[in-house]
Formats: C-alpha cells, structure tokens, sequence
C-alpha cells in the first residue's frame, strides 16, 4: 500500500483555492459596481422627476397651461359680458305709445302756454323734458311701437331723440327730447318784446347752428334715408353748452300729414310747387332758414310802399340776391353783429344759400355739410384771430 507524500495534499489545496478566491472577489466587485449604477440611475430619476424634466414633469407643466389659458378665457368672456351689458345699458330707451291721459294730465288738459311761437308744449313725461308738438295725423299711417322704433334707432347730435307718440282722432302728438334751458332758433334770433336783443350775439354762433342744422339734415337724408319735412326755426332748438342746435320733429314725415296747399303756399319755408316732404324741399327750407341767419329779418314781411300806396310782401331771398349782385352784403348782414364778421365768410354762405333756394339744380345735403362745416373753421380761424387778448392787464393809476 503506498502512502503519500507528506505535503502533497497542502500544497495541492493551496493552489486549488487561489482560483476560488479571485473569482469571488471579481464576483464581488461587479455586484458592487452594479449596486452603484442602480444608485446612479435611482438618483438621476428622481432628480429627473423633482425638475420637472422627465414625462410626469411635462405633464404637470401642461396641466398648468392649459389651465392659465382656461381661466384667461373664463375672464375674457366675463369681461365681454360685462361690457355688452354696459352697452345695453347706455343706450336709450325706444319711444313708447303714450296714452292721451298722461299727455293731458301734463299740459294741464292742453290748456298750458306753448313755447316757441306757439310751435310746442313744454312738459316732464315721465322724469323727462319734452318738447309736445300736436300736427295733424296721416290718414292710414300706422302709428305703432314698430314704427316708433324704425325712428328710435337713428341717433345724431343734431338731432332730438323722439320719446314717444299718441294718436289721438285726427291729431298725432310727437314729444322729443328737450335739453334743460332750450328754446326755439326763432326765439334765439328774434325776441318780440326788444328787436335789438338776440341770443346769437356773434358771427361763430350763427355760423355754428347753422352747420349743425345742415348736418343734421345730411344724416336724415343720407344715412337714415328719410325727409324731415318740417324745417324751419320753430322745429330747430338751440341749448348751451355752445350753443348747438338740434332738429325736432324727425319722423313726423312718416306719422303727420303734411301741410294742405293753403299754408304749404304761405310758408316762406315751402319750396314752390312742393306738396309732399322730399329731399328737395328740406334742402330749399334750409336755403331760406340760413339766409333769415344771416341777415336776421324773417322771411317774408311786408313792407309799404309809398308809390303805389300798398303793401308789399318782400322775401329774404329777394333781398339776399340784390345785395349778392350788387356786392353789398356787408351791408345786408344782420346789424346787431356789430360789423364784426369775416365778409368773405359771409359772401360764400349767401351764395350757398340761393343755390339751395334756387328753381332747380339743388344741390344734396351733403355738398352743402361740406360747405357748411368748411366755412365754419375758417370762422374759428378768424375768431382767434382778432379777439382782444386777456392776458394782459391795464393800468392808468399814477404811480
């Protein structure tokens, strides 16, 4: 029986375990290194989700968009509403049907003095100052809320807004808008109890209600495609601040008759031959209506003469035209404005005012608006231009 070597067993196990103990601690490290790549990778995610850079951040960051947006424009319809209904709410009433009791009970049973030569009742309808006319009513016109609101929607500052109607037999009562402290452009002009007084003391004021008039007839024909039909100082109400002028009886073309034969052929406002309102008789109304600015007379009169023992009827437009063709209408013009006009100003207007009152070739609201507004500048122009300075103060006490 053989025996072993003593040793040989140590020294075979010793180089049989050197392989073992590399291959665990290479096992080892590589385990290590992983652990460490697993906690690189879990620290660089959750760094990744606290930025807000990976998936669940861009969602988050979208969601708050998206969410921004919906509240712009939750606030942006809500302003919008806000702002329609601002709107409604600035606009004026429609004209309602008066009923005839109210009326009555307001001018104390139509027993109240009218204003304006007798043009209209001045009362309060319903919290409001009125202008009442009384005109004759249109056979077979419909006086109803829809009629009263295709005339309620036109609006211009020339023009008094209408508040409401009554149809009474054969009467139509229109009642507009009267500004605090108006009154009649006839008034204004002319006062019964002293000729010499007249509200419209300078060149600008006279020359403003007249624009104010032609632009106010340029939007009645042009934009709201209707006739006035009734122009003449007693429909024309003057108010301050300025002075402005407004039109009344805006729709009354449509709801009143208009004037017989008789009175259209004594009216130095109704153009020869016209029966029925057009754009052609507002236009020679307006003619007549700024040649009585000018010179301040009334339209037609009567005047004696001494020849032939009788009295005659003079109009305006007679007088206008000879101081036109003679080149005095510096002259011509109204006295009580104390020479103090532009005369070139002057010569124009009258020359606007004959085309306008001429037979035939009248011209549209619109040319004459032109005219108007154009000579009005130039009157402001002059204004400034020779009014006396205030800035300056004079002494004569001794020093």
């Amino acid at each position: 029986m053989c025996k072993p070597r003593p040793g040989s067993d140590a020294s075979a196990s010793r180089p049989a375990a050197a392989p073992s103990s590399r291959r665990s601690s290479s096992t080892t490290s590589s385990a290590q290194r992983r652990l460490a790549a697993a906690g690189d990778s879990s620290a660089t995610a959750f760094t990744s989700s606290y930025s807000g850079a990976g998936p669940s951040g861009a969602g988050t960051a979208s969601a708050q968009r998206r969410g921004a947006t919906s509240s712009s424009s939750i606030s942006s319809a809500s302003s919008g509403r806000a702002s329609l209904a601002a709107a409604r709410a600035s606009l004026p009433d429609p004209p309602v049907l008066y009923p005839f009791q109210e009326l009555a009970a307001a001018t104390n049973s139509f027993l109240a003095k009218r204003a304006g030569g007798d043009a209209y009742w001045r009362c309060s309808l319903r919290g409001r100052d009125a202008a009442l006319f009384q005109l004759p009513r249109r056979p077979g016109a419909a006086v109803d809320a829809a009629g009263l609101a295709r005339v309620g929607r036109y609006h211009h500052t020339s023009l008094a807004r209408l508040l409401g109607a009554c149809p009474a037999g054969a009467h139509l009562y229109l009642a507009y808008e009267l500004p605090p402290g108006a009154a009649t452009l006839a008034a204004c002009l002319r006062s019964p109890r002293n000729p010499s007084f007249t509200a419209l003391r300078t060149w600008v004021s006279r020359v403003q209600v007249a624009t104010d008039v032609a632009q106010g007839l340029e939007y009645v024909h042009h934009h709201a495609g209707a006739v006035l039909g009734r122009v003449s100082p007693s429909a024309v109400v003057v108010s301050d601040p300025g002075l402005r002028a407004r039109l009344t009886l805006f729709g009354a073309a449509e709801f009143a008759a208009p004037a017989d034969a008789r009175e259209a052929g004594e009216s130095p406002y109704a153009a020869p031959g016209s029966t029925e309102p057009s754009r052609e008789a507002d236009v020679y109304a307006f003619g007549v209506l700024l040649l009585e600015l000018l010179s301040g007379e009334e339209p037609a009169r009567y005047r004696f003469d001494r020849g032939t023992k009788e009295f005659q009827r003079v109009s305006v437009l007679e007088t206008a035209a000879a101081a036109a063709a003679g080149g005095s209408v510096r002259n011509w013009v109204d006295r009580r404005l104390g020479d103090s006009f532009p005369v070139a100003a002057a010569e124009r207007l009258v020359e606007v005012a004959l085309r306008c009152a001429s037979a035939e070739n009248r011209p549209d609201m619109t040319w004459v608006a032109g005219k108007m507004s154009k000579v009005y500048l130039e009157s402001r122009a002059w204004e400034q231009k020779v009014q006396v300075p205030t800035e300056f103060s004079v002494s004569v006490a001794p020093r």
